[in-house]
Parts: structure tokens; sequence; C-alpha cells
């Protein structure tokens, strides 16, 4: 069934016009049918009281004919009946219960025995009386009638019809007065539900709607039009409010913006220009060291050989602050790139430039992300550098790398099975200059997953990690939907 024919669906004015028409049609209907009912009762009370009166007649005229058994005579008393059109039967009896005269219509039976009584009153279609005829107080005989109720059917029929008739000249009437009354209950609320919804809709918070009459729907209307105003001016604070916050924030963010990038250019810069100097010193302190080698002492070789070696990580510092600025500063060209291919050739490099340990490396072939090349080359190298770095005491490193792609994303992972670290240090991971492990355990300058972090959020993304210490630990790269489409 359609939605429209439900009764939740209707409008409100086709509502009120039903039901006031269903109540009406109702007690039409009840009285109607009421005054057909006392009309059938009161016309079968006034024909009964009509053919006893005849028949009290006939019996105080037949009364002697019956004691002298003239039947030529009693034929000619009830013969006057055939002027009466429903008369179907009569007949009378004398006191054994011998027919002594009768009287019958066309379609009539014989009299009825007697010696059986037959049934009186309303029976079907008739009306059947059977009365003692008496004479000086002795019964000298009975007489029966019979009458056709036609006439009384007829009438009520003309009555039905009538008392329909008028019904429904009623309803057409009270169908007129209910269209016109339900636009007094019906406007008000319709005028609000439409002023609701241009609100909702259009959020103008200026409509107002009319008030009608003092009753309930006058306080509805007065008590929505307060409603709105108070929303009206708590909406235009707010607007006010947040064009204010909007001010504020892009205040904010422009001058963020403006200390970041002088904050790359001075780190820029300063990485830049440290690096001239530590190369005057590691020039300096290598040229000391082969010519003047024969004039220092051993404290003197130790202090030449620990200003090197700071001059070594002084220069990976620089180097991992120099790519921690390029990646943030430099233009992006989205592409989409082999990433298998891309971790494969990095495996390759890292194979030449480490220790002879048994390595396995596992690298899912296909995996495919759009991004840009040279900072996802930088994010994953660090990552396959760390994973092969501190799975470098395990008797066999052992380093996985594969993916998985969901609802468009694709999130990448780096397994290995090196040292680990405690969870509980996890949000320190990729903060820089945060590190777990000191510097005797495993170099480093703690720039790296800082690195990471960087390029994985500038492609929107997320990395985070899970381990356990000398459990290995997995690395989670995940690029949104948004990217790889």
């Amino acid at each position: 069934m359609s939605n429209r024919w439900r009764w939740q669906y209707w409008p409100l004015k086709a509502k009120l016009v039903f039901l006031t028409l269903s109540i009406s049609t109702l007690g039409i209907l009840l009285v109607c049918t009421s005054l057909i009912v006392v009309e059938n009762r009161t016309y079968e009370e006034q024909l009964e009281s009509e053919l006893m009166v005849l028949s009290g007649i006939l019996a105080e005229q037949s009364a002697a004919a019956l004691l002298f058994e003239d039947s030529q005579q009693l034929a000619t008393i009830i013969s006057s009946l055939r002027k009466i059109e429903t008369i179907e039967q009569v007949c009378v009896y004398n006191t054994a219960g011998d027919v002594m005269a009768e009287l019958n219509s066309a379609t009539s039976a014989t009299c009825p025995n007697l010696a059986t009584p037959p049934e009186v009153g309303f029976v079907g279609d008739y009306y059947r009386l059977l009365e003692p005829v008496t004479l000086d107080g002795d019964t000298v005989g009975q007489l029966y009638l019979m009458s056709r109720l036609e006439v009384l059917r007829e009438h009520i029929r003309t009555f039905i019809l009538m008392a329909f008739t008028i019904g429904l000249t009623i309803q057409v009437a009270l169908v007129w007065v209910a269209f016109r009354l339900q636009r007094l209950v019906s406007e008000p609320i319709s005028e609000l539900s439409s002023a609701a919804e241009q609100i909702a809709v259009n959020h103008d918070y200026s409509i107002r709607v009319p008030v009608y009459g003092k009753d309930e729907l006058g306080r509805l209307g007065n008590a929505f039009n307060e409603m709105i105003g108070t929303i009206e001016h708590q909406n235009r604070k707010i607007l006010a409010s947040r064009d204010e916050l909007e001010r504020t924030v892009a205040d904010r963010t422009s001058e963020l913006s403006l200390a970041n990038r002088e904050l790359e250019a001075f780190s820029f810069s300063v990485s830049h220009d440290l690096r001239q100097p530590l190369r005057a010193i590691e020039g300096f302190g290598q040229a000391l060291e082969e010519d003047c080698r024969g004039q220092l002492n051993d404290t003197g070789l130790d202090y030449l050989s620990r200003i090197r070696a700071a001059t070594v990580r002084m220069g990976g510092l620089i180097d991992g602050l120099l790519v921690l600025s390029r990646v943030s500063r430099q233009a992006m060209e989205i592409q989409k790139h082999d990433l298998s291919a891309i971790l494969e050739e990095i495996v390759e490099e890292l194979h030449a430039t480490s220790d002879d340990r048994p390595t396995e490396v596992t690298i899912q072939p296909g995996i495919e992300v759009v991004g840009d090349g040279r900072m996802l080359r930088i994010a994953f190298q660090n990552l396959l550098a760390n994973a092969w770095k501190y799975s470098s005491k395990a008797d066999i490193r052992k380093i996985d790398v594969s993916a998985c792609e969901s609802h468009g994303s694709i999130t990448v992972a780096i397994r290995d099975n090196g040292v680990g670290f405690d969870m509980k240090y996890v949000d320190k991971l990729f903060v820089a200059f945060n590190r777990l492990h000191t510097p005797a355990e495993f170099s480093g300058t703690g720039l790296g997953l800082a690195t990471v972090d960087r390029v994985v959020r500038r492609h929107f993304g997320e990395v985070y990690a899970e381990s356990s210490v000398d459990n290995g630990a997995c690395f989670y790269v995940k690029f949104p939907a948004s990217v790889q489409k």
C-alpha cells in the first residue's frame, strides 16, 4: 500500500474532515436506525389495534348466526371484508371447530384446522388473529383472521428511503461545514509546520507565524515565535563568535606558518653553514693525525680520535637536520610508485654497506602507493635501516615487509626480529633527538623516525609501532584512501 494512503501520511486537514464526517455519519446512521425501529413498532401496534377492533366487530355480528349455525348469514357478514385489500383470509368456526364460513383471497389456502391451534401474531408476511365469538358470556365459535403486511412493509420502505435521503442531505451539509471549520484548526498548524520546515532548510530565523486568537493555538504560535526569536539571537551571537574565532585562527595560522618557515629556513641555514667549519675541523684533525702523529703521545692521539669521531657524529646530525628540513620544505610531486621495487633497491644498498651477518629479507611484491617518490624513499630507507640496525645482534637478521588494503587505504608493515623496545616509551619514538637506546648500543642521530613521521604526515597518513623488548618491532605506515585515489 502506498504511503500516501497510510494514516500517518495524511495531511491534518484531511484527518479533521475525515474524523468529523465519520462521527456525523455514525450519528446520522444511529438516528435513522432508531427512527425506523420506532416507526416500525408503532405501525405494527397500530395495525394490530385496527385488526383487533375489526375482529371484535365481526365477532359481535357473527354471534347470533353462529348460534343458529346460519352459514349463509355468516358468509354475508364476512364478505364485507373483501373491500379491505390486505385481508388474506377470514374463517368462522363453530364450537366444534368446523368451518361455518370462510373468505379467501386468490392465493390463500384452506382454513387451518383448530385441532392444532395456528400461530398468531406477526408471522412472516402476515398478521394472524384467532378470537373467540361470545354471546351473553358463552362462547359460540371462533373467528380466524389473517392480514397481509404489504402495506406495513411499503410504509417502512418509504420511511427508510425518506430517512436516508434526509440523512444524506444533512451529511452533504456537514461536509461543507467540516471543510469550512477545519481551517480554523488546520491552518494555524499548517502555517506553523511550513515555517518550521523553512527554518530547518534555509536557516532563516527571521520567519514568524501569525497568531490566531488566545486559545491553545494562539499560545502555541506565541511560544513558537518567542523560541525562534531566542534561537535567532543566539545564532547571531554564535555567528559573530565563529567569525571572530575564524579571524583569530587565521591570524594564528599565518603567524605560525611564518614562524615555521623562518624556523625551517633557520634550521637549513644553520645546518648548511655548520658544514664548512665542521669540514675544516675534520680536515685539520686528519692532517694533524697524519703529519704530527709522531709528536703526540697516546693521550693526544686519543683526544684527536675523539675529536674526529665527534665531527663524524656532528656531520650525521647535520645531514639528518638537512633531510628533515628538506622533507618539510620541498614541493610534492604525487604519483603512483612501485614501493616493492624501491624497497628492493634500498635493501641492496644496505647489503652493500653493512656487515656480512646472515640476513633474510622478504618483501611482498606488487605494493603500489601514491605519493612523492623522493619522500617515500627517505621514509622507507629510514625504516628499513632501523630494522637492519636493531636486528644486527640476532643470529639471522629477519625483515619482512607486507601490505594490506582496506576501503581504499593501504597499510605497509615493516617487521624485524631485533631488540625491540618497551611500549611505554612509544610516545617518544617519533620525537626528534629522542632515542630509546644508547649510542654505545646502536649508533644514530635520533632524527630518522622524526623524518619518517614528517613524510607520512605530509601524505595525510599515520605511522605507528608495536614492539616488546627482545621480540622485534613492527612499524606500520598507513596511507589514507583520499591520497591513494
